[in-house]
């Protein structure tokens, strides 16, 4: 490792540990506040704009984690569970509010890549924001990331077309890129699934998969492999690591319904380093100055209002899905954050040369915009019983005022009070 590479990786792991502490104590969230400490770093250290490889390499896997764990939390039992109909109209919900993007950005005379910006969906922030807003269990979060999954799906779906489109165009080359991305999918969905069943047929063999306590750990092994392989088979076959690497996510989240072990140590291990190194590598790229000139705040302006307009516009479809009406305005607010897909657009753009430096700083300046304001609008909108987090009960040193102190017989601890009784044992 050089010089300047360690130099920066003890920047960004500072970043990493210092950057929580402070957004929860102002009441931001986590990932655009390491966005926008990368883009301070930038700006304070302009050498900091090439970290090194081993930098890049550290945040392109977080990349490939994130859109992994991302495909981890769609949950298929959560969908059998609300039942067809709640699907059937998630689904219409999700494709709705795309459709409006399209809509708007032909009505605008904008490039087609805007539609792909504004009618962007992703659950990655969006579980995060629900996490923290102790609403993941409740109807109105369920509800949300079905929507958002189905959305972000089909987001990364129609990223993955362009992509290819834009490439070959309509020619035979196209069609054999997508017919190796489908052979890739199917061969990964058939490995996993006969590995479900021979661990369902031999629970005693693959236990170890799944068990909360593992020397090796080859849960997390045989998680990260299938990952990589899959990343790495999507290289080789010239298609899109996006969508490649979120399906893979998915795939073993359909195989192993219900074994939530991995996932949760997969989401420790990343929320622990490589998704802050991904994001503050993503903040490094975002010149400020940049984007403070006229054509980029322009265009940081339009990608802010067609998000904002869209979501408003699909408050019936968000209705129509199941919400209540008075949940509707915050549902459609949380579902304005995509930040990670719009980072992953933005460098698809950058990649085909259709989005110039500018234009990707405006993008990833409107995505931590979006990723702040939205959620803190949505947060004020819900019901108080909703955005409260449940009370902890704590332990209370004994008052006078609660009578007389309890006495123990024989082990038992004994309540003097008349109005009840409490016992239990005393070690």
């Amino acid at each position: 490792m050089q010089r300047q590479q360690a130099l920066m990786l003890l920047v960004i792991t500072a970043g990493a540990f210092v950057v929580p502490l402070i957004s929860e104590r102002i009441g931001w969230f986590t990932a655009p506040s390491e966005m926008l400490y990368g883009a301070l770093v930038a700006a304070l250290l302009p050498a900091a704009r090439q970290p090194g490889e081993f930098i890049v390499a550290l945040s392109q896997f977080g990349f490939l984690l994130l859109l992994f764990l991302a495909g981890l939390e769609v949950d298929f039992t959560l969908m059998r569970r609300r039942g067809r109909g709640v699907f059937v109209r998630s689904i219409i919900a999700a494709l709705g509010l795309q459709a409006l993007a399209l809509g708007l950005v032909i009505a605008m005379g904008w490039p087609l890549i805007n539609a792909l910006l504004i009618g962007a969906l992703s659950v990655s922030l969006l579980l995060v924001v629900l996490n923290e807003c102790h609403l993941t269990q409740t109807e109105f979060g369920q509800t949300l990331l079905i929507v958002g999954a189905i959305g972000e799906f089909c987001s990364i779906f129609a990223v993955t077309a362009y992509d290819l489109v834009a490439r070959y165009g309509l020619s035979w080359m196209l069609a054999v890129a997508a017919l190796k991305l489908l052979a890739l999918l199917l061969a990964g969905y058939a490995a996993l699934r006969g590995l479900s069943r021979a661990a369902s047929d031999r629970p005693g063999r693959f236990s170890r998969l799944f068990a909360v306590r593992d020397g090796q750990e080859l849960g997390v092994r045989a998680a990260l492999a299938f990952m990589l392989c899959f990343a790495a088979a999507a290289v080789l076959l010239q298609v899109e690591q996006i969508l490649a690497t979120f399906i893979a996510g998915m795939v073993c989240s359909y195989a192993f319904r219900g074994e939530h072990i991995v996932t949760k140590k997969l989401t420790t291990l990343g929320q622990g380093f490589f998704l802050p190194v991904f994001f503050i590598s993503v903040g490094l790229n975002l010149q400020i100055r940049n984007v403070l000139h006229g054509p980029a705040l322009r265009i940081l302006a339009g990608v802010l209002v067609g998000l904002l307009l869209v979501r408003l516009a699909a408050i019936p479809l968000l209705i129509f899905a199941g919400m209540a009406l008075r949940r509707a305005l915050p549902g459609a607010l949380l579902l304005g954050t995509p930040l990670t897909l719009l980072v992953a657009i933005s460098q698809v753009g950058i990649s085909l040369g259709q989005l110039n430096p500018d234009a990707y700083s405006a993008v990833l300046g409107a995505a931590i915009v979006s990723a702040v304001v939205f959620p803190l609008l949505a947060r004020v909108l819900l019901p108080h019983a909703e955005r409260m987090p449940a009370p902890v009960s704590r332990p209370r040193r004994w008052s006078s005022a609660f009578g007389p102190r309890p006495r123990t017989i024989s082990g038992t601890l004994i309540a003097p009070s008349a109005d009840f009784v409490v016992e239990s044992e005393v070690p």
